[in-house]
C-alpha cells in the first residue's frame, strides 16, 4: 500500500497504472487499485518483488518524477543498495539454446514410414520450439522439448549443463528447486542432483518432476521455457507451449490443394 500521506497529496493525479524505473534502466508497469482513499500496487508488483528478491526488512525509496513514473531504489537489510540485475536476458544463454536445438528432439516420436508424416511431425515440433524460444523473459532461462523419458517413463529431466554450471551451486550435489506456472497458484518442489556421467556434468530433476509433469498434463512434443525468477530459493517459472496438430492439418490441406492443382493443370 502506498503511504497515506503521499496519497493525500498526489493520489488524485495517479492513473490506473504507473511505471517503476530502476537504476539499471528497466521499466516495470504496475497496476494500481484505489479504494476508500487508499491505493495499492497490484498486477505487476509480485513480478517486481520476486525479480529483486524482496523480503521483510528491505528498504525501497520511491522518487515521484511525473504523473505515472517513479524512480525506485532498493536497499538490502544492511542498508546497502543492491546490485541490480539486467532486465532482459543477455546472450549468455545462447549456448544453452543451441544445445537444446542440437538435442535429438524427434527421437521420442514414433515416425511413420512415409516422408509426409515425418515432415508433418517435425514441423509441429519446430513451430512449438520457435514459439518457446521467442518468449522474451526478464531472467535467465532455458528451453527443453519434452521427450518420452521426461513425461511418459523414467521422469528424469536433464537441465542444460552450461545453465547448471552458471546458476547452481556446484559444491552442493543435491537439493530442491521450485517450479510454478504463470498463475502462481501452486508451487511444486522438485529434487535435483548434480553428478558426473561419462565425464560430463549432469543436472537432473528427479522426485517431484513426475507430479509437476502430470499435474500440468505435459505431453511428448510440448516445449517448456524454464525462467529462473528467484535464485535465493531456486525458483523457476515454467512457460508451457503445447504441441498441436494445427500445423499438421495446414500442411496436409496445403499438399492436397497442390496435388489437385497439379492434376487440373
Amino acid at each position: 500500500m502506498i503511504p497515506i500521506k503521499f496519497v493525500n497529496k498526489y493520489g488524485e493525479c495517479l492513473p490506473k497504472a504507473i511505471c517503476l524505473k530502476t537504476p539499471n534502466g528497466a521499466d516495470w508497469k504496475i497496476s494500481l487499485v484505489k479504494s476508500d482513499g487508499k491505493i495499492w500496487f497490484e498486477k505487476g508488483w509480485k513480478d517486481f518483488a520476486n525479480y529483486h528478491s524482496l523480503s521483510h526488512g528491505h528498504l525501497l525509496v520511491f522518487k515521484y518524477e511525473r504523473t505515472s513514473h517513479f524512480e525506485v531504489r532498493v536497499f538490502d537489510k544492511s542498508a546497502v543498495e543492491i546490485t541490480y540485475p539486467f532486465k532482459r536476458v543477455e546472450a549468455n544463454n545462447k549456448e544453452d539454446c543451441r544445445a537444446s536445438q542440437k538435442r535429438k528432439v524427434y527421437s521420442s516420436f514414433e515416425i511413420g514410414s512415409t516422408s509426409c508424416v515425418k515432415k508433418c511431425k517435425e514441423k509441429i515440433v519446430n513451430t512449438t520450439l520457435e514459439k518457446a524460444k521467442e518468449l522474451k523473459t526478464c531472467n535467465p532461462s532455458f528451453v527443453i522439448v519434452m521427450g518420452a523419458s521426461y513425461v511418459e517413463r523414467g521422469f528424469v529431466l536433464t537441465i542444460p549443463s552450461m545453465f547448471g554450471k552458471t546458476h547452481f551451486d556446484m559444491d552442493k550435489n543435491k537439493g530442491y528447486v521450485y517450479l510454478q506456472v504463470s498463475n502462481y497458484e501452486k508451487v511444486w518442489p522438485v529434487k535435483y542432483r548434480i553428478r558426473m556421467l561419462a565425464g560430463r556434468l549432469r543436472v537432473e530433476l528427479l522426485a517431484g518432476w513426475m507430479k509437476f509433469s502430470k499435474d500440468n498434463n505435459l505431453k511428448v512434443g510440448d516445449v517448456c521455457n524454464f525462467e529462473f525468477i528467484l535464485k535465493t530459493n531456486m525458483t523457476f517459472q515454467v512457460h508451457i507451449f503445447r504441441k498441436t496438430n494445427t500445423d499438421c492439418s495446414t500442411l496436409a490441406n496445403s499438399s492436397q490443394v497442390k496435388r489437385e492443382a497439379a492434376a487440373q493443370g
